[in-house]
């Protein structure tokens, strides 16, 4: 499926002048995501130890892509975030995220090396968009395994007034029956709507389901617009290698298009919230 986000817009009316935005097909889409979610998933992130060895590789992507990373500190572990700036003055804030630490002996490449990979990919997406209304947040959060805390640190930096939306992400790298279908969990109104608005332009499928023990709660929980996209954890087709040694990059490249699928919706959705 050759799909064009400037196409979909000059349907609509079209962006201003100069502020036409990348074909989502993009021919380095798959190769990164490959090197991403491997690279992340080449050994457990559960230590500290482990898990500052994750930030380096997070820091050094995100450095590569013309960004400034940052670091947040919060008792027992780190965050890393970086900020898209928007290209005019801007109120609202976008965060995108995902939890880049591991349970023990396990690589996580499907939880959520794969989150994280989707995230890089949509940062790289946004570097390339000329015209941006609205700020945006690249968060990788730490200790989500542990109870959330990463995400719950993060929300809690935030001001409340600006923030238009929270999209997290965890586990989107496994469609064993090929339907291409994601589940969103708890959305808003509105964030559904954007979210199946963008499915239908990619050709993915969403279930909505109500799922809440994963990082998009950290910021529902102070009241913020905030939904969660996996693939079929509620719905049986969800990697069963979770949480082992086993969820190894090797266990999910059958399903690398998938990934890739998933990076181009969350692209969408996002690259719509910061058009001008």
């Amino acid at each position: 499926m050759i799909f064009s986000l400037a196409a979909a817009c000059a349907d609509d009316g079209g962006p201003p002048p100069g502020c036409e935005r990348p074909a989502l097909d993009a021919g380095w889409l798959a190769p990164y995501l490959a090197d991403a979610l491997g690279e992340l998933a080449a050994a457990p992130r559960s230590t500290f130890e482990e898990r500052e060895a994750a930030r380096a590789i997070l820091v050094r992507r995100l450095a590569a892509m013309g960004f400034s990373p940052e670091q947040q500190l919060y008792p027992g572990g780190i965050n890393v975030h970086a900020a898209i700036p928007a290209t005019e003055p801007a109120a609202r804030l976008v965060v995108v995220g995902a939890h880049f630490d591991t349970v023990a002996a396990s690589p996580g490449a499907s939880d959520n090396a794969s989150g994280v990979a989707a995230v890089l990919a949509v940062a790289r997406y946004l570097a390339d968009v000329p015209c941006r209304a609205v700020d945006v947040e690249v968060a990788l959060f730490d200790q989500e395994e542990a109870g959330l805390f990463g995400s719950r640190a993060f929300a809690a930096s935030l001001d409340p007034a600006r923030v238009r939306a929270v999209h997290t992400i965890d586990q989107v790298a496994w469609d064993a029956d090929g339907d291409r279908r994601f589940e969103l969990e708890l959305p808003t109104p509105a964030l559904e709507a954007e979210w199946r608005a963008a499915a239908a332009a990619v050709g993915a499928q969403l279930q909505v389901t109500s799922t809440t023990g994963t990082d998009h709660a950290s910021f529902r929980d102070l009241g913020l617009p905030a939904v969660g996209l996996t693939e079929e954890f509620v719905g049986g087709d969800t990697s069963p290698l979770r949480h082992t040694p086993g969820d190894t990059a090797a266990s999910v490249a059958p399903y690398l298009d998938y990934l890739a699928l998933a990076s181009k919706l969350i692209a969408y959705v996002v690259t719509e919230e910061v058009a001008p």
